[in-house]
């Protein structure tokens, strides 16, 4: 069996980031793959096997990526922030749970 070499890690995490950049900046435009594509003139296919993360992105694809996104370059490279949700109440009621059952569905208000 043959081991990975310090190279082929780095650019198997790095295409796997990159697409998955690409796929959360789509997320949050709420656009689909068929959307991308026809923004660039691609097959819908395509921009899956781009963001599968085995896509070695050239600096000319990344660039027609980031302009049918509206974004720069290098926003391709940029960590993505989590989400940060404050103020979040967990109310818990047991109204409706039975002596017997052994299980219950909290109820969530946000």
């Amino acid at each position: 069996m043959a081991s990975i070499t310090p190279l082929e890690s780095l650019q198997v995490e790095t295409r796997f980031v990159l697409a998955g950049r690409i796929a959360g900046i789509m997320d949050s435009q709420r656009l689909s793959n068929k959307e991308l594509a026809a923004r660039m003139g691609k097959n819908p296919s395509e921009i899956s096997r781009w963001l599968s993360g085995t896509h070695n992105f050239t600096i000319d694809t990344l660039s027609e990526i980031a302009i049918a996104l509206e974004v720069p370059v290098m926003e391709f490279f940029i960590p993505s922030q989590p989400k940060v949700i404050q103020d979040v109440q967990l109310t818990v009621s047991s109204e409706n749970i039975s002596s017997n059952s052994s299980s219950f569905y909290p109820v969530y208000h946000i």
